[in-house]
């Protein structure tokens, strides 16, 4: 499940740069839904997809910031 979520996700990502990340993008639509998932998941799962997605994504890097986090 989580390396479905981490394929999904980078792809999106890649997508939303290669394709442009007007509001009206499928992959910006795609991009945010998953970012709103994650951001949703508690803290202690948060940890565990930060560090599924580090060794997924090495030597690159992918990083999500929850407003949330920045009360």
């Amino acid at each position: 499940m989580r390396n479905i979520l981490v394929a999904v996700l980078v792809l999106a990502a890649v997508a939303a740069v290669a394709g442009g990340c007007g509001t009206d993008s499928t992959a910006a639509r795609a991009a945010s839904a998953l970012v709103a998932t994650y951001c949703r998941a508690p803290e202690p799962a948060r940890v565990l997809l930060r560090a599924q997605i580090a060794a997924d994504t090495a030597p690159n890097t992918v990083r999500v910031e929850c407003a949330a986090d920045a009360l």
